[in-house]
């Protein structure tokens, strides 16, 4: 339906994936999720998971006889968020156009990361094989990315959008290696912030319980148990400084940032399901409306009411996304 914001997880596992029968119910995919604002499909980071979605997205557009337009964020650019990008099928789609968006010290950062993901030596496909219409850009954690009926375009946090757009705000991290973007989803009065590979302070990071303040939803990296975060776990290292969180310190920026439910993410590779559970236990011991992400799981939200006829503010005068930087078409 169009008339819904919907939030697929197709990669739950953080580092690598974990295929085999320990990690049937959650699955073994990397960090890859799908949300669906009023028809229009935004991608949460390329992981391998984003290799199936990509087929479900061809196959989907193949039988609606539609166009393909979808936009993809990257949190950070290491390789269990990039490693699915060479094998999605709508990048190989002809008449597909991808709007690809994450950090990077310049604009054209970016791209070259992925361009050298797809260099000759390692992979038989480069980016520029891929015939879909791409613009890749990198943006910065002050700018908003605002999706309406005239396109995608990156703005500042000033001026009128209509109520149907969504909406995308950045949060830039330091609490993992390089940093990392959060993401926050806004349409038509509900909000889903995209948290992944963080890690939580004493007492939680108050600037990101700031910015997910009141979110109908938030998905946070919970890649260890407490035990294994502080090297007690026999058999693995301390973790501390990693840039990733237990399950208890997701559960308590839920509850600091007052959102309503709370899906723990990036399972570590390691973990089988029994150990995914005891960290969704751990979580609801904490903050009640807590959930382990599972691949397939799909969570919907209906616009708030009075949402239709409500403003809010971003401003920039629109980029032109048809032409490069030097003014030469895509």
């Amino acid at each position: 339906m169009k008339d819904e914001l919907k939030i697929k997880f197709w990669g739950v596992r953080g580092s690598h994936p974990a295929p085999g029968p320990g990690t049937v119910k959650y699955g073994g995919n990397t960090a890859c999720v799908e949300i669906t604002a009023g028809g229009r499909t935004i991608i949460l980071d390329a992981g391998t998971g984003v290799i199936p979605l990509g087929r479900e997205l061809t196959r989907r557009a193949v039988q609606e006889k539609r166009p393909l337009e979808l936009t993809l964020l990257f949190s950070h650019l290491h390789h269990d968020h990039t490693q699915g990008f060479p094998f999605f099928a709508p990048a190989y789609f002809p008449g597909a156009r991808l709007h690809i968006f994450g950090p990077g010290g310049t604009p054209e950062t970016l791209r070259q990361v992925l361009e050298r993901n797809q260099a000759a030596e390692t992979f038989p496909l480069s980016l520029r094989d891929m015939p879909a219409a791409k613009t890749i850009e990198s943006v910065r954690d002050s700018q908003v990315l605002v999706w309406d009926d005239e396109g995608i375009w990156a703005g500042e946090p000033e001026s009128s959008v209509g109520p149907g757009a969504a909406a995308i705000r950045i949060y830039k991290s330091h609490a993992h290696p390089g940093g990392v973007y959060v993401y926050r989803i806004e349409w038509r009065g509900r909000s889903v912030v995209y948290a992944t590979d963080t890690e939580g302070y004493i007492g939680t990071d108050r600037k990101l319980a700031a910015f997910a303040r009141g979110a109908d939803l938030l998905i946070h990296d919970a890649q260890y148990s407490e035990d294994h975060y502080r090297g007690q776990l026999a058999g693995f290292p301390s973790t501390q400084g990693y840039g990733h969180s237990t399950a208890t310190m997701a559960a308590e920026l839920a509850a600091a940032a007052e959102v309503k439910r709370l899906i723990l993410f990036h399972h570590d590779p390691a973990y089988t399901d029994d150990r995914v559970a005891a960290q969704e236990s751990a979580a609801q011991a904490v903050f009640p409306s807590s959930r382990a992400a599972c691949e397939g799981m799909e969570i919907k939200f209906q616009p708030e009411v009075g949402a239709l006829f409500r403003n809010f503010s971003i401003a920039k005068p629109k980029p032109d996304f048809d032409k490069r930087r030097d003014g030469s078409k895509i």
